[in-house]
């Protein structure tokens, strides 16, 4: 970073943000929730087999077909068998209180310096962000 007398520049100023971001507390527990879910084996293995029903789900719609009725038991016994682990209700808490922050980090940042920070940084033609 520049020594006290020079002007800092954006992208230092950028860095320090995202630095101060990945450090804070509410980012910690999120990587922490997401770390503890996707190292369990039993949620692996389910997401592992959810996603593959669903993109043959997917493959089949898109032909006009649909999943058979087991297919679709299995399915939704999965998304049940998922969405009720504690390691995912807690990634999701952890993972909505992260957008939260974020959203609050933007709207400070964003009156600051008089811009929609998050929807000029947002890339061009679309993205997750603004």
């Amino acid at each position: 970073m520049s020594a006290a007398s020079e002007p800092v520049t954006v992208v230092e100023a950028a860095e320090v943000f995202a630095r101060a971001i990945r450090f804070s507390p509410v980012w910690q527990r999120w990587e922490q929730a997401q770390a503890a879910f996707d190292s369990d084996a039993t949620m692996r293995q389910a997401m592992e087999r959810y996603r593959e029903l669903s993109s043959r789900f997917s493959l089949a719609r898109a032909q006009g077909k649909g999943f058979t009725g087991q297919e679709a038991a299995e399915f939704g016994v999965l998304q049940g068998k998922i969405q009720g682990s504690s390691l995912y209700r807690a990634k999701e808490a952890e993972g909505r209180a992260l957008v939260d922050f974020l959203q609050e980090s933007n709207q400070l940042l964003s009156k600051e310096l008089g811009v929609d920070f998050a929807a000029a940084a947002a890339p061009r033609g679309g993205g997750c962000c603004g």
